[in-house]
């Protein structure tokens, strides 16, 4: 068993990141019974998360929580198929139409939706941000957020946010915005930690979030400043912020430097995209072919 536990009612599997393709898996005891937060890559990694949760926790599981549609989050769900699954309207409306859950119970929600047992409370949330429905999960009893692929923290990615498939049809990159409003509402809550899609538990959640508000907000005025001076996007020279920086030293401090450079090229092209396609309203012109 591989689940770590993070708080009384916490806990999460971030070995499987190692051996898999998948995001971190977990989940959250409200008493009599669990909730799984996503469910990997596979249906391998669903039944394990399901296992182990149950050893863990001494309750079944009742329900599946997807933050959001992406394969390494959703592709282990048929491990749950017996169960109840909780995801955003906007997730099950771009979930990709050979991904069925006709079958299933469901609690859809358009914005929030809370379970309460006894004394406990988790809250899910409609974001946006990282991908069209993407939601998060926020165990208030014990100050917990399960932010998904809104954080990606080292060493996956360079702990660079990742904005390339905001929605597939019509096919968008992220929305920056809602990131921030997103950035602003977990700043009202209690949180002790955070957990990512990818990386490592954030334990100083406050201070990183002031540091990820920074980052946004100066991305956000350089490409507004590039877009009204009347340069596209190939004119436009990503800014060497501090995250863009560290990641830069990072890749070329690599064992294979030329494989990792280009790789974070790229990477940084994804928000690069993204900041200008949204500021310049590119965003919003898209359509559903």
């Amino acid at each position: 068993m591989n689940l770590e536990k993070i708080t009384t009612h916490t806990a999460i599997d971030i070995e499987i990141q190692s051996t898999t393709r998948s995001c971190i898996i977990g989940g959250v005891s409200l008493g009599n019974y669990a909730v799984a937060i996503d469910s990997g890559d596979s249906l391998e990694v669903g039944t394990k998360l399901r296992r182990d949760m149950e050893k863990h926790f001494q309750v079944p599981v009742k329900y599946l929580f997807l933050t959001h549609t992406h394969g390494d989050h959703r592709n282990g769900k048929d491990a749950f198929n017996d169960l109840t699954l909780i995801a955003s309207k906007k997730c099950m409306q771009t979930m990709p139409k050979s991904v069925s859950f006709a079958k299933w119970k469901k609690e859809i929600f358009e914005t929030n939706f809370i379970l309460e047992e006894d004394s406990s409370s988790l809250e899910f949330h409609h974001v946006g941000g990282h991908s069209y429905g993407f939601s998060i999960a926020y165990y208030s009893t014990e100050e917990v957020l399960f932010a998904g692929d809104l954080f990606i923290t080292q060493p996956v990615n360079f702990g660079l946010p990742f904005m390339g498939f905001y929605q597939n049809k019509p096919k968008r990159t992220g929305n920056p915005e809602e990131y921030l409003a997103a950035f602003d509402k977990f700043k009202e809550m209690k949180i002790e930690v955070i957990i990512p899609g990818h990386g490592r538990a954030i334990t100083n959640p406050q201070e990183f979030l002031v540091e990820q508000t920074r980052f946004f907000k100066s991305l956000k005025s350089f490409f507004i400043a590039e877009i009204e001076d009347g340069k596209e996007l190939e004119q436009i020279e990503m800014p060497r912020l501090k995250p863009i920086e560290e990641a830069y030293k990072d890749a070329e401090s690599r064992k294979e430097r030329s494989k990792a450079v280009r790789f974070l090229d790229n990477y940084v092209d994804w928000i690069k995209k993204s900041f200008f396609n949204f500021y310049s309203g590119k965003f919003f012109e898209v359509e559903d072919n």
